[in-house]
């Protein structure tokens, strides 16, 4: 008896990618990687919709490149297919999107939202993440306000894991110690990933801000959104693209990250200044500053290269209450 076969089909506004996953005779289900299923594969199966954990409609603004539909085809024979299995393929689409985009902070945020669903299947779990466990790990532990104090903990142990584990850290550290070849008797967390992005040709990773309701870019998103608001009011009918500019908008933001070593309060900071909002309405462009990276991502970053003063950045991603929740200001920075 042939393997049964499982799609899952992410398509985002540039292209489309197919996802397979195999079930054994045995019932173990396993990860195929992509596949060139085409719609009349798709039209013999039942399609059901990918699990709205994560959706683009929880963002004020999302590149394009995240902006995703996630569907899961099953063979119309489908038969004893668990609980377990069943919510894994409905949620590992967005696991697989955050990866192939490298969005090693989203890869993160998805495995704590539904730490049980991944749990059971780990070895899944690990060989799909990897790529960019080492990214996330660090965008985790110090971007954010998460902290580092259970990190540390975990890596002093140096225990290996099991299937069932939902510590975030833990998985992620378990995924990128081919890449960090961690060594906890003769380096900390913070040395260990010093070494690492000294060593690394280049890095691109995504990371949350810090301190965002004290300064001045977030005061800019209420006007902002008072003058979208209006413009849908009045143009709704006639312009179904206010929603499509407001994104272009935020696209074409500039950010700046930079070191600040003449920081008073902190030698080692680097700052994250983007663009004005308010200004960029009335037609003029200046920046004003968003916040900061978490001081020690911060201080990993200035001690594995301090003769970097300049980071390439983009704004990545912005939460619907961006002076609110954690991480709502999200970033890339790469070199």
């Amino acid at each position: 008896m042939a393997n049964e076969m499982f799609y899952i089909k992410v398509e985002t506004p540039q292209n489309a990618t197919v996802y397979a996953f195999t079930r054994s005779v045995t019932g173990i289900l396993d990860y195929a990687g992509t596949a060139s299923a085409t719609e009349y594969d798709f039209s013999h199966m039942q399609c059901v919709d990918g699990s709205a954990y994560f959706t683009p409609s929880w963002y004020m603004y999302l590149p394009k490149e995240l902006q995703a539909t996630i569907n899961v085809y099953l063979p119309n024979d489908i038969k004893d297919l668990d609980v377990g299995q069943y919510s894994f393929l409905l949620h590992v689409g967005a696991l697989l999107l955050a990866v192939d985009e490298r969005d090693g902070l989203l890869v993160a945020e998805l495995l704590r939202r539904r730490a049980a669903v991944f749990a059971n299947f780990l070895p899944i779990v690990l060989h799909l993440i990897k790529p960019v466990a080492a990214e996330a790990l660090f965008a985790y532990v110090y971007g954010g306000f998460r902290g580092d104090s259970d990190f540390t903990q975990i890596y002093k142990a140096n225990a290996p894991i099991s299937t069932g584990e939902t510590n975030v850290a833990a998985i992620l550290l378990e995924a990128a110690k081919e890449t960090l070849k961690p060594n906890s008797e003769k380096e900390s967390p913070e040395e260990m990933f010093i070494r690492y992005f000294r060593e690394a040709e280049s890095f691109d990773f995504t990371i949350g801000l810090v301190g965002a309701t004290n300064h001045p870019w977030i005061a800019g998103i209420e006007k902002y959104e008072s003058v979208v608001k209006t413009a849908t009011a009045f143009r709704f009918f006639d312009d179904a693209a206010v929603g499509s500019k407001s994104q272009e908008f935020f696209e074409s933001l500039a950010t700046k990250v930079q070191a600040e070593p003449y920081n008073p309060h902190d030698h080692n900071a680097i700052s994250v200044s983007i663009d004005d909002l308010v200004a960029r309405l009335k037609g003029v462009t200046s920046k004003s500053k968003a916040g900061y990276l978490r001081a020690t991502g911060a201080a990993i970053l200035r001690k594995a290269r301090p003769s970097l003063f300049a980071y390439g950045s983009k704004l990545w991603r912005l939460g619907a209450d961006p002076s609110f929740f954690e991480n709502s200001i999200v970033v890339r920075i790469h070199t």
